[in-house]
């Protein structure tokens, strides 16, 4: 049983939405993890996310392992979403601990890739700013403005990477624990617009109007679990730029000419 259905958004959607992002979530898990206990699957792999982690630790704390998921509050932008997944997380153990039920928990980055929703209220922001500098590339706009300051820190993990493991992962025996699913480095917000930048051939100017929510500065998790129980991640993982790429190309397919 592969559980990977949930409502989820960027910040904007997250601040504007936090009832439907709990209720809707909590509705979701419930009615899944419910009917797991009358039919309890081999092996159960329980989506959750970086974001459920604490919003702000010391700096010896990053990047963060496991066992802080409950250091500490959630920051305040996606609260709502982030009380979701932990009660997803606890929802998981919870079955294992009653009924038996065997899982593996993963616990990803922020995800992009092809498919994402691309320029709407509902995006992340890597698939927002593909969408608006491809835009302004097409149109030949001289600047491409952001809300924040473009310091926050982030982990990308390419969603083909996500669905590679997920499948590797599928055909072991369960590890009832939960993993960390990311690379190693963090790139701030600025660098992501720069990567998207060159890949697009956008030679425009790149700004941060300095208001507006950044949302936590640093959330950057530890995948020394997952390298140490799952060695092929190495091979799977793709390049941040290539992976940019790639995206790139998926939205001037599918997007650009729709």
């Amino acid at each position: 049983m592969i559980h990977l259905a949930a409502r989820v958004g960027g910040i904007t959607a997250n601040l504007q939405s936090p009832a439907d992002f709990l209720v809707d979530n909590l509705q979701i898990d419930t009615s899944v993890l419910g009917a797991l206990r009358l039919e309890p699957p081999k092996h159960l792999i329980s989506m959750l996310s970086t974001c459920m982690y604490p919003d702000e630790l010391s700096d010896l704390q990053y990047p963060m392992t496991e066992d802080l998921i409950e250091a500490g509050p959630p920051p305040p932008t996606n609260a709502s979403y982030a009380a979701a997944k932990r009660a997803l997380w606890h929802g998981t153990i919870a079955l294992h601990d009653q009924y038996g039920v065997p899982y593996t928990a993963l616990i990803p980055a922020n995800l992009y890739g092809p498919g994402d929703h691309f320029g709407t209220q509902s995006s992340h922001f890597l698939a927002a700013a593909i969408d608006k500098i491809e835009r302004a590339r097409v149109a030949q706009q001289p600047r491409v403005s952001f809300f924040g300051t473009g310091r926050a820190l982030r982990q990308y993990v390419l969603v083909d990477d996500l669905a590679d493991l997920i499948a590797l992962i599928a055909t072991r025996p369960p590890l009832n624990r939960s993993i960390n699913v990311a690379p190693t480095e963090s790139r701030s917000i600025k660098d992501l617009t720069d990567l998207v930048s060159r890949a697009a051939g956008y030679e425009g100017t790149i700004s941060f109007t300095g208001s507006g929510p950044d949302g936590q500065l640093r959330k950057d998790v530890d995948s020394t679990l997952l390298t140490t129980l799952v060695p092929e991640w190495a091979r799977i993982e793709t390049d941040l730029e290539e992976g940019i790429a790639m995206t790139l190309d998926w939205y001037r397919d599918h997007v650009a000419t729709g």
